[in-house]
């Protein structure tokens, strides 16, 4: 079928679902147009050719709508909120941090979104393949001629379908492509799926069913981190699990690993083995965020009077007081006559220890640090062993650096100068071929012997055409195969009318065809007489 016009095939696209992702929706686009080259079909879309496209939160959409605006009407924030895995945070994380997200996303400035969500601390194991419903399949291609990527099918924790009860099936497409600017689209999976798959469990069916409640969930959250730990002690206290030695974090473990097996935990990064764990801590002072699935867990685990759902879950927790917590006073009235003792072995203790951080270490001295933290807080601050000083670096030489550095490239480049064959000799090329690679690339600056030795001899885009041009013709050459056309040349160059430059086209438009065509001279010859 031959392609369509871009105008008329982005309005058949951009016809989707708040269920589609929107890697989905440009795939589709390439795959339609029969784009083969990753780096064209970024051009068409976002105006630059080296965006990385993510399964999970896919950025520029400023430089996207600028492009189709005027076929797909919808605002950079509707865009990231209704075709990306961005919901997923929103209740979880401050309303600062969230707005801080959006326009990460949203412009051309660097991308931030995977450490200011907290995926990359983060130990929930994200899937690497894509996942589809094989009802859900079929409903798409009757429906609409096509199908898609549910956004919903690629969160961790989602394993059925939460409209056919069903389990999800593992299509092994990675999420991430081998080419590192390619949208991957359903169009890459080639088996057909069965139209059977094995019911689900009702712990799995309610996971599913949560998650997919949060990424429609559209009203505002303001929920902050007070809010969340008073939220988790009440939530301990009315299930019986709280009293006045604090949560009982060992009885909670125990009630999540009846609902949910030991080693579904492991394989999603929510093991419950060490004593200091994530549970611990979420039913602590909430001095960090945490991950939806890890929330969700706690509340199939402890919620049973009412039905578990997003939107009363996050109701309840929005009418807890926003301010922080007063500091406790604690009193004692044997304070006083013991502060002597506390504070002589205070002092025992930092003349043998010397730094705080060693002093904790040990029992003895943790418990002499807790009780005058307490009672006697005044004379502690002042008698607190000092910081430790960080230890001081040697000063570096980069004089001496940079000439020992730029004599490596220097030999790099005598060894490679004859030879035809070969990448570009790019400033990052350089750098991998040295083994201090990552201190030229991140100190450049003080080392302006290399530098100079990056404006003489790193290879453009220019030359490096022009280079595997004469590479190739020379082996053609060398073949007895001169008088390949122009067309095959350009084909095993991998050069277009949009990649070659200047001087590449002048010399497959005029230098190999005057020299193909080209006849010898004939010379003259001398007879033997005279």
């Amino acid at each position: 079928m031959a392609p369509v016009s871009a105008d008329g095939a982005l309005r058949s696209i951009l016809a989707c679902k708040v269920t589609d992702s929107g890697g989905s929706v440009l795939a589709r686009f390439i795959h339609r147009q029969g784009i083969k080259d990753d780096k064209v079909a970024l051009k068409k879309l976002f105006g630059s050719r080296n965006i990385v496209p993510s399964a999970v939160l896919q950025g520029h959409a400023d430089e996207l709508l600028s492009n189709i605006g005027h076929l797909w009407v919808i605002s950079p924030r509707d865009l990231l909120e209704k075709h990306t895995l961005l919901p997923i945070f929103r209740p979880f994380v401050s309303e600062t941090n969230y707005e801080s997200l959006i326009q990460d996303l949203s412009g051309r400035r660097k991308n931030h979104s995977m450490l200011r969500s907290g995926l990359n601390a983060s130990n929930i194991v994200w899937p690497l393949t894509f996942r589809t419903c094989p009802l859900c399949h079929q409903e798409q291609l009757r429906t609409f001629g096509y199908a898609y990527w549910r956004r919903l099918f690629q969160c961790p924790g989602v394993e059925a379908c939460p409209k056919h009860l069903c389990m999800l099936i593992d299509t092994g497409i990675p999420l991430q492509s081998a080419r590192r600017h390619r949208f991957v689209g359903v169009d890459s999976w080639l088996q057909t799926p069965w139209n059977v798959s094995p019911l689900a469990d009702p712990k799995t069916r309610a996971l599913s069913a949560l998650v997919e409640e949060l990424l429609r969930y559209q009203l505002p959250t303001g929920i902050n981190s007070h809010q969340w730990s008073r939220f988790y002690r009440d939530l301990a206290s009315r299930s019986g699990l709280y009293s006045g030695k604090g949560v009982q974090h060992k009885e909670i473990a125990l009630r999540i690993k009846e609902l949910f097996e030991t080693n579904w935990l492991a394989d999603h990064g929510l093991a419950l083995i060490a004593e200091d764990n994530w549970l611990v801590s979420i039913f602590r002072k909430h001095r960090r965020p945490f991950t939806y699935l890890q929330h969700f867990l706690c509340w199939l685990a402890l919620e049973d009077d009412h039905p578990v759902t997003v939107t009363r879950i996050l109701k309840e927790v929005s009418q807890f007081s926003n301010q922080p917590p007063e500091k406790i006073v604690y009193y004692s009235s044997r304070a006083k006559k013991v502060s002597c003792e506390y504070r002589a072995t205070w002092k025992e203790l930092v003349s043998r220890h010397g730094s705080l951080k060693s002093i904790r270490e040990q029992r003895e001295g943790a418990r002499v640090y807790s009780w005058l933290y307490r009672f006697d807080r005044k004379w502690l601050a002042v008698n607190k062993p000092g910081k430790l000083k960080s230890s001081s670096r040697q000063s570096i030489d980069w004089t001496a650096r940079d000439l020992s550095i730029v004599r490596e490239l220097i030999a790099i480049e005598r060894g490679i100068w004859p030879e035809l064959e070969g990448p570009r000799r790019s400033r990052n090329w350089y750098c991998s071929q040295i083994s201090r690679g990552k201190v030229l690339q991140k100190r450049l600056s003080k080392l302006p012997l290399c530098r100079s030795f990056f404006v003489r001899y790193v290879e453009t885009i220019e030359e490096y055409q022009v280079r595997r041009l004469a590479c190739i013709f020379s082996r053609l050459l060398v073949n007895n195969q001169w008088l390949t056309p122009i067309h095959e040349i350009e084909r095993i160059a991998g050069l277009d009318q949009e990649k070659c430059r200047k001087a590449g086209r002048e010399i497959l438009e005029q230098n190999i065809p005057a020299w193909q065509f080209s006849e010898p001279i004939p010379c003259r010859r001398r007879s033997p007489t005279g």
